[in-house]
Formats: C-alpha cells, structure tokens, sequence
C-alpha cells in the first residue's frame, strides 16, 4: 500500500526526500491498521478463532470459557462409566486409575480447551437464535457437532437425538451436565445418543447405513449408537 502512494506523487514533490519519507510513514501507518483490519474476520470466526479471541467470542454471546462442576474426574472404574479408568500396570503410573476416596468429589471445575470452547459457544449461538422447528434442531445440531443428525418427534413433547460421529468425554460432560441440546420450551429430550455418520449398522434404504456381518463376509462393519 505504501508503494501505491508513493507512486501518487506528483512530479513537484517526488524528488523531494523529506516529502517522500514523510508520505511513505504515513502511508506505511495505514497500511498496517488496513491488514490488521483484512485478518479480523478470520481471527473472531467461531471456527477458526483460538485463545483470547475466542473468550472474546464467549463474552459476546454470554458464554464463559470457565464451567462449573461437569467434568467427570477419572477414577477406576467400569465400562459403563464413561470417565472410568482400567487398571494400571505395573511400573507404568500413565496407565490406569486410582481409586475413589470416600467423600471426594466426582466432578470438578473446568476451564475449557477451545475445541471444547468452541463447541459451547456454539451451542449458546443456538441457544440464541433457535426457532424450535424439528429441522431447526436438526440444523443447529449439525452446526454444533459439524457431523450428520437426526431427530425424532413422535409429538408428545419429547424428542430423541442422535449425532452422527463419535463424541469425546468433555463433550458429553459438557451436553449431559449443561444441557445444551436444542429444543423448545416444555419439551424433553427422551433419548440422544451418537452414531458412525459413515458405517452405522441399519437397514437397506437408510443412506449410509452398513448391513449385518454374515459368515463369510468381508465388508465394511455397521456399529451401533451408543446412548449417553
């Protein structure tokens, strides 16, 4: 951009050195605010944002990065414990849980790691702005978890949920303790669970779906949702 001015001089001028220093630190100034200025969009993006802007991003839509109480602390524990630990091996303290001592808390205050940040910030967005349509569920949902949804509603003022990828134990912490599903004002969530988007075992029509294992078959394998 400075180039661009200096070349904007007129004869009279452009030989003059002083005249030229002077318009090049002007020029120069300007154009450091206007490339700060190009990359701002970019840097407050709720997908690409980290860090310090991203807590900027929480206070505008009134979502602290700091959360109470919702994430499991991980002792020993068993399968159906989603924050459980398997025992440890002798020599290697990395692997495996301690135990649970009695009395002591079994969740603790968290100050959040922006993917998990993010994911918040984003369900508060929806929260925000949601109109409580079964396809705005949907679409918030995918929004949220950037992965395929489903949403089923027999119309007795409960839905079901279903989320198309695999999710990790602080983003199930995050759903199960602050609810921060979408839906409308009186109506419950019966069931939500997650599935493989891209193999989860179903039946002929349902796109993406995986058939059942067969003798003798070498295919790709269906899983089935896990419920949360």
């Amino acid at each position: 951009m400075a180039r661009d001015y200096q070349a904007l001089i007129p004869s009279a001028n452009n030989h003059q050195p002083k005249f030229t220093a002077m318009v090049q630190a002007v020029s120069d100034a300007w154009a450091g605010i206007y490339d700060l200025l190009g990359i701002m969009p970019q840097a407050f993006d709720v997908d690409t944002a980290v860090g310090a802007q991203l807590d900027v991003i929480g206070r505008w839509v009134g979502q602290s990065r700091l959360v109470p109480n919702v994430l499991l602390l991980q002792f020993f524990g068993f399968q159906d414990n989603p924050a459980a630990l398997n025992f440890g091996e002798e020599g290697n303290a990395a692997i495996g849980g301690r135990f649970y001592g009695e009395g002591e808390p079994i969740a603790s205050t968290t100050l959040l790691a922006d993917p998990e940040y993010r994911t918040l910030i984003k369900a508060r967005i929806v929260r925000n702005n949601a109109q409580g349509s079964t396809a705005d569920i949907v679409g918030a949902l995918q929004f949220l978890f950037s992965a395929p949804a489903v949403v089923e509603d027999p119309g007795t003022m409960a839905i079901g949920v279903a989320i198309g990828r695999p999710l990790s134990l602080v983003e199930l912490a995050i759903i199960t303790g602050l609810d921060i599903l979408p839906r409308p004002a009186g109506v419950r969530i019966a069931w939500q669970g997650y599935f493989n988007g891209d193999g989860y075992l179903g039946f002929e029509g349902q796109p993406g779906a995986v058939a059942f294992a067969e003798e003798g078959y070498i295919g790709p394998l269906g899983f089935l949702m896990e419920e949360f």
